[in-house]
């Protein structure tokens, strides 16, 4: 016989009205979808049977109890002893074992009970019956226990995992209470959404094979995925798993629990945000006025690469943000970081580090700001290697200001890196701050002036250019590429070349022959 008699209609019920009839009973909207697929579907009872795991005797009864008793017979019928009762040894032994470890899995927590119970003489328990009285004990202890309400947290919030963007999720009490540290809704909700689908992830099997519907290694990760990424209903996700409705709603309580352990670690894997742009980004000029110090600042700059501010802190501050601006504004890409003291930024070393990744994650290259982004992160030496060699041929206009806030170790190394890399001219550099460098030149970097009537003798020191100021360096590299040259070729080896060796090489080096010349010729003209 197939289908349902004439004179028996099955009402139908909208998710909200399911709700509001059977609230949480699990049970009775499993016979309300049995009933709907036999009386609605016309399905013939043994192909329901068999979607739904029961025998033909059993949905017999079920359709006879709803023609007697209408939707109420649908409910469950609420039990008061046996093994459910609150003080039986099922229950007292459950409630131990959930509270000395209320994240255990089900199916650990089974085990123990049992060996418990054997231990006591009780040996009748079924496991279906520790499954109902676990899930009860759960929903009771969703308010107070913090691991069950982790898990109530992370129901709600994977029910906004597939919006875009996720201003639901990064809104959700899950996001606040993992990720209390991220402000911003949109980049806390992206942040949470990367963890669940990496956590989730974590539930696929290691089997190169793909998912097995009938496989129940692969239950935690088709159910979690199924649902709240793939957007599948409960029922036809239960019936292609050709599980019950009690198997499937444990298998998914142990896939949320599994969810719950791995999500940390997930949030713990995440790359650090990306630094906003104010993190570097000079600041607006407080005041203007200082036209003719910036000019030979900047004239400094463009020269040597190099402008040494110093004098009074706030009018060497003032002077470094006109100058950081005034290039900004002119295309430079400029980096600014200003110090701040001890009692607000222990730490001064590592925040200009921090500052100087944030630019070079901004251009692309992250590592640096990977590492030290963290909340304990620690300036170790080859961050130092790793930033030095990210500021190789950046072109970057560095300003520092405050300079006298750096007074940390970690702030020596980091500016030793900046002041190599502003002599190499990989970088321009500017430094403010109440005391020149020690290695600094005083007769050519002079104090800012107290007062406006120093202006001008201030402005003549600056203008002032040494005529051996150069020198040094010139020699230096000179030097050190003289010695390249002979540690290629060195002179005793000459005598051994081919003839057709020897003229390549003697004609690679007439642009050096002809500078030689030029240096000779040049020395009668050179003043004492």
């Amino acid at each position: 016989m197939k289908g349902a008699p004439p004179d028996l209609e099955l009402p139908r019920l909208t998710s909200a009205d399911l709700a509001e009839r059977f609230g949480n009973d699990e049970a009775a909207l499993r016979r309300y979808r049995m009933l709907v697929a036999l009386l609605r579907e016309g399905r013939s009872p043994g192909e329901v049977a068999r979607t739904f795991g029961v025998s033909r005797e059993s949905l017999r009864r079920l359709r006879e109890a709803f023609r007697r008793g209408g939707l109420a017979a649908l409910k469950s019928r609420k039990r008061g002893g046996g093994h459910l009762a609150r003080n039986s040894p099922l229950a007292r032994i459950l409630r131990q074992e959930l509270t000395a470890e209320p994240g255990v899995s089900a199916n650990v927590l089974w085990h123990r009970v049992q060996a418990r119970l054997h231990d006591e003489g009780v040996t009748d328990v079924p496991r279906s019956t520790f499954y109902r009285l676990l899930a009860r004990l759960r929903d009771e202890e969703s308010g107070a226990g913090s691991y069950s309400a982790t898990v109530r947290l992370l129901r709600e919030a994977l029910g906004a995992l597939p919006e875009d963007p996720p201003l639901t999720l990064g809104r959700s009490d899950l996001a606040r209470l993992l990720l209390a540290d991220t402000t911003d809704v949109q980049l806390r909700g992206r942040r949470l959404q990367s963890a669940l689908r990496a956590a989730i992830e974590q539930l696929r099997p290691a089997d190169d094979a793909g998912p097995v519907l009938n496989d129940p290694h692969w239950r935690h990760y088709l159910i979690i995925a199924g649902e709240y990424e793939a957007g599948e209903a409960r029922a036809d996700l239960q019936e292609a798993l050709a599980l019950s409705a009690s198997t499937y709603s444990r298998a998914k309580r142990e896939a949320l629990e599994r969810l719950v352990t791995l999500l940390p670690a997930a949030i713990e894997a995440l790359p650090p945000p990306a630094p906003p742009a104010s993190f570097y980004t000079p600041p607006p000029a407080p005041v203007t006025g200082y036209e003719a110090e910036l000019d030979l600042y900047v004239s400094s700059l463009r020269r040597e690469g190099l402008a040494l501010i110093w004098g009074d802190p706030e009018e060497a501050f003032t002077l470094a943000a006109v100058l950081a601006e005034h290039l900004h504004n002119r295309g430079q890409k400029v980096i600014w970081h200003a110090a701040a003291p001890a009692d607000a930024e222990p730490r001064a070393g590592l925040r200009l580090a921090q500052t100087l990744a944030a630019a070079l994650a901004a251009e692309g290259d992250d590592e640096l700001w990977r590492h030290l982004a963290t909340l304990d992160a620690v300036l170790l030496v080859w961050h130092l290697d790793l930033l030095a060699n990210a500021i190789g041929g950046r072109r970057w206009t560095v300003v520092v200001a405050n300079t006298h806030w750096l007074a940390d170790s970690d702030a020596a190394q980091v500016l030793d890196v900046l002041t190599a890399a502003c002599e190499q001219r990989e970088i321009r550099l500017a430094l403010a701050g109440r005391d020149l460098p020690f290695w600094a030149d005083a007769d050519r970097w002079p104090p800012l002036p107290g007062d406006r009537s120093e202006l001008a003798e201030f402005l003549r020191r600056l203008a002032r250019r040494l005529p051996t100021a150069q020198t040094p360096r010139l020699f230096d590299v000179v030097h050190e590429r003289a010695m390249h040259l002979i540690e290629a070729l060195p002179v005793d080896q000459a005598a051994f070349l081919s003839p057709e060796e020897r003229n390549r090489l003697i004609a690679a080096l007439t642009p050096v022959e002809q500078l030689l010349a030029a240096l000779r010729g040049a020395a009668g003209h050179i003043p004492p």
